[in-house]
């Protein structure tokens, strides 16, 4: 097959414009039902199902991950990639704990739940992206064959979905993937992009600290575990900063401590949990160094007894290069050259999108999300919301990136 030319390829980019602008509405709708009935990581059945059925429409084979959360659904136009690795695009499906606060007609109708994170719009843009390329298909639109596979993921919020995922054969036959992330720190129409480290790594971690209780009021008789539990958190916040390379950023946090029963008893125990967050793997290893080192010293000081757990674990995101400026084509050639936001710094949140890095290269993009009246609001926060125009964008850049990949002149 020949490579396209300049206005051949015009002409699949204003067919995109065209599908998406007649089924703008569809979508903003399919985002509002998905925001009114959300579910939590480890319960997105219903998301699943609802998804499940859009896809399903469009007589694209389906698979249902694990326990009915989470799907995959193939559109392989041409048998000569029947055999030929895919380009898979994700988007992840499950809501947070947090109370809706927002005074819309889409609001959430499950109290104390709610997509405060974007999801909604991710998994619809997947959708709406499926579905444009399917057209496009059914109408010989399509400047070449494509090979593109849809992933719907459960529990990103846990760090436990892509796993899942990756369990149940959401990789297979597939040679990259891409991602994308709503973000209410940029105006709709704005999209930033990133080479290499996007987001960081991230340990949970929690403490144990075992002492022995006795009266408040003969605290010489007891080993107070309270004490020492602070004296580990100041330990950890004063030696990190003086232990790893100013150049290698670690942010290291606690957002727990639990301990005691009563104002006049010192408890036996004392509890605290955090985050520990990294972008280098030297970075990372010099850290939990530091973190055995200060247990160590505290136990010494305080004849204590520390105890930690290491829990959900995401590696660092880090972007294909190659992928990265297929992005930055789509965005120039679906958007605005102006629309590029090329992002300085990687940020120091997760994403378990990084778990599918492992296996294959992949890059995520930032989805300008904040309009004049709506979109300001952070994400993780009771006010969350989008300005609608953001959905449109998204399909575009998935639909167009995935056409590009595909490009036989980029293929050679």
């Amino acid at each position: 097959m020949q490579p396209q030319t300049q206005s051949s390829t015009a002409t699949w980019i204003d067919d995109i414009h065209q599908l998406v602008d007649e089924h703008r509405q569809e979508w903003i709708d399919l985002r509002r039902h998905l925001h009114q009935h959300p579910e939590l990581s480890g319960e997105e059945t219903l998301t699943t199902n609802e998804l499940k059925a859009r896809l399903g429409a469009l007589n694209l084979p389906l698979k249902l991950a694990g326990d009915g959360r989470g799907l995959t659904a193939d559109l392989v136009t041409d048998v000569s990639l029947a055999d030929s690795p895919r380009l898979a695009i994700r988007g992840d499906i499950d809501a947070l704990p947090i109370q809706d606060e927002k005074t819309v007609a889409y609001r959430s109708c499950k109290p104390g739940v709610m997509h405060a994170c974007g999801h909604d719009v991710h998994a619809t843009v997947v959708v709406g992206a499926m579905q444009v390329l399917k057209k496009m298909e059914q109408a010989g639109k399509l400047p070449w064959p494509i090979a593109v596979r849809a992933v719907l993921q459960p529990a990103e919020e846990t760090s436990e979905g892509a796993l899942h995922m990756i369990h149940h054969g959401a990789l297979r036959d597939v040679d990259a993937i891409i991602a994308l992330h709503v973000d209410p720190t940029r105006q709709v129409g704005c999209i930033g992009i990133r080479n290499d480290a996007l987001t960081a790594a991230c340990d949970t971690f929690e403490i144990t600290v075992v002492g022995r209780g006795g009266h408040g009021a003969r605290p010489h008789l007891a080993i107070d575990p309270i004490e020492a539990c602070v004296a580990w958190i100041d330990s950890l916040y004063r030696r990190m900063n003086r232990s790893i390379d100013p150049h290698q950023t670690v942010v290291v946090s606690v957002g727990m401590i639990q301990a005691g029963h009563s104002s006049n008893v010192i408890p036996d125990t004392a509890y605290a949990s955090g985050t520990l967050r990294t972008l280098h793997p030297s970075a990372r290893r010099r850290a939990l160094e530091v973190i055995d080192s200060i247990s160590e010293a505290v136990k010494q000081q305080f004849g204590c007894e520390i105890k930690i757990a290491w829990g959900t674990s995401a590696p660092a995101v880090f972007n294909d290069r190659k992928l990265v400026a297929l992005i930055h084509d789509s965005i120039v050639e679906m958007l605005d050259p102006a629309a590029v936001d090329w992002i300085e710094t990687p940020s120091m949140g997760s994403e378990d999108f990084s778990y599918y890095l492992e296996h294959v290269p992949g890059a995520m993009f930032r989805l300008g999300v904040s309009g004049s009246q709506v979109g300001s609001s952070p994400l993780h926060t009771g006010g969350f919301d989008i300005d609608e125009q953001a959905i449109a964008h998204g399909i575009q850049l998935f639909a167009a990136t995935a056409i590009r990949y595909f490009d036989p002149a980029l293929r050679v």
